[in-house]
């Protein structure tokens, strides 16, 4: 079945594919650091973070909509915290009404508190979405080992990508043969205990599925290491974006501190 993998367009060849994935991954984790650094409601420090995102996938040609499909699928996770905060944070009312015995108000300080926090989701999504748009998840698992990531993390981050996939087929074919039955009709309660026993019955598979695929990796010797990824060199032009980058994130936060003091 076909599924939209995280690292689709991994395999082009531009400048930013190019680099080491150790690099890569070492600017990824400073950038996030640097955003979720910056202080409270502090907005002009994230204008930079976005401008090199940006630069980063016009250099990698990451297309548009991938970059904003993917981030529409995750914002539902931020709404729900975002949308309540003008409501909920105190301050300088802007607007105001009354639902019943209730008074319902928005203030200065709610919006500016849910911008910055819907910023710093979406840069850090974002620059995460990028790293794997531009690198083979083999490479992150190199990067990981480059930065002496242990080693039980790094196998089972590669065990989590590539059963993911298998279990999202099994979902796919379970909801095939339910629609089948059904078509999708009838009461809500029957198609409500419809999705609760599918739910029953991954479990059921995903689980037995774990031990058939242990067991027959345990005959072949799994001893529960993998062989250590590849470790790629860094080379100057790695050296220099690394550098660059880091740069960026300090002057993030330095341009914070003086700015706000």
């Amino acid at each position: 079945m076909h599924h939209a993998m995280l690292d689709h367009f991994a395999g082009r060849d531009t400048p930013v594919h190019r680099l080491a994935p150790a690099a890569k991954t070492l600017s990824a984790l400073a950038l996030i650091l640097a955003t979720v650094l910056v202080r409270r409601d502090h907005l002009l420090p994230f204008i930079p973070v976005a401008a090199a995102l940006v630069a980063y996938a016009i250099i990698g040609r990451v297309p548009l909509w991938y970059a904003v499909k993917r981030l529409l699928i995750i914002a539902p996770f931020a709404a729900a915290i975002v949308l309540l905060l003008p409501f909920l944070e105190p301050g300088r009312v802007l607007w105001q009404t009354h639902l019943g015995p209730w008074t319902v108000q928005v203030t200065a300080p709610g919006l500016a508190r849910a911008a910055h926090l819907a910023s710093k989701f979406f840069l850090c999504a974002a620059t995460t979405l990028m790293l794997l748009a531009t690198t083979p998840f083999h490479g992150i698992l190199e990067g990981l080992a480059r930065l002496r990531v242990p080693r039980v993390f790094v196998v089972q981050l590669a065990f989590l990508y590539r059963y993911l996939w298998v279990l999202l087929d099994e979902v796919m074919r379970l909801r095939r043969a339910r629609v089948a039955r059904d078509a999708g009709q009838g009461p809500w309660r029957v198609r409500f205990r419809s999705h609760t026993g599918l739910v029953g019955v991954l479990f059921l598979r995903t689980f037995d599925r774990a031990e058939r695929i242990y067991w027959a990796m345990a005959a072949r010797g799994f001893d529960g290491r993998l062989p250590a990824p590849a470790v790629r060199r860094m080379r100057a032009r790695d050296a220099a974006f690394l550098a660059g980058v880091l740069a960026l994130a300090a002057g993030v936060l330095v341009s914070d501190w003086k700015l706000y003091g």
